[in-house]
C-alpha cells in the first residue's frame, strides 16, 4: 500500500533512473563503514579483538563481527572504542558520522562524552565510567558492556 501523498504518476525516465543507478554503484563503496574504520585503525595500532577488549570493556565479539555487513552499534561503544584506544575527538566524529550519527554539544550526555575524550584521555574504562557517575549519567549510558551485579574490576 502506498501513502495518498506520493502522486501515481511518473517524473523519471528509464534513462534517468539507469544514470541514477550508475552514479550509485561509482560512490556505493566510497564511503567506509564504522567497521573498517574500526579495523583500519586497530591495524594501524596493533590492536586484536581480544586487546580491544581489554581496552574497552566490550565484548570481543563485538570486534570480530565488525566485517559483517549491515551491523548496528550504540554510540556509547563508539565513545568506550574511542576512549580505550585514546583516538581525539575528530576521528570519534568521523566514526559516529559513518553509523548516521553525530555530536549534539546540547546534549549532556554528548558533552560529557566529549568532555572524556578530550580533557581524560589516557584514562581507563572503570575510571571513565566513575567521571560520568559524578557528572549525573545515568547507568543505561556508561561505557563498556552493562553487566548486572556488584562491579568488580577486571583483571
Amino acid at each position: 500500500m502506498e501513502a495518498k501523498y506520493i502522486s501515481s504518476k511518473n517524473f523519471l525516465t528509464d534513462k534517468q533512473k539507469a544514470e541514477f543507478e550508475r552514479k550509485y554503484e561509482l560512490t556505493s563503496d566510497v564511503q567506509k563503514t564504522y567497521g573498517q574504520i574500526i579495523l583500519g585503525i586497530m591495524a594501524k595500532m596493533g590492536i586484536d579483538a581480544k586487546k580491544a577488549e581489554e581496552l574497552t570493556g566490550l565484548n570481543r565479539t563485538l570486534f570480530n563481527n565488525l566485517e559483517k555487513p549491515d551491523g548496528v552499534i550504540l554510540k556509547r561503544f563508539i565513545i568506550s572504542i574511542s576512549i580505550g584506544f585514546g583516538l581525539d575527538v575528530h576521528s570519534t566524529e568521523y566514526i559516529l558520522e559513518s553509523c548516521g550519527m553525530r555530536f549534539n554539544v546540547n546534549d549532556r550526555l554528548d558533552r560529557a562524552y566529549i568532555h572524556l575524550i578530550e580533557e581524560h584521555k589516557g584514562k581507563d574504562i572503570e575510571t571513565c565510567n566513575a567521571i560520568l557517575k559524578e557528572l549525573g549519567v545515568k547507568g543505561k549510558d556508561m561505557l563498556g558492556e552493562l553487566e548486572r551485579g556488584e562491579y568488580k574490576k577486571k583483571k
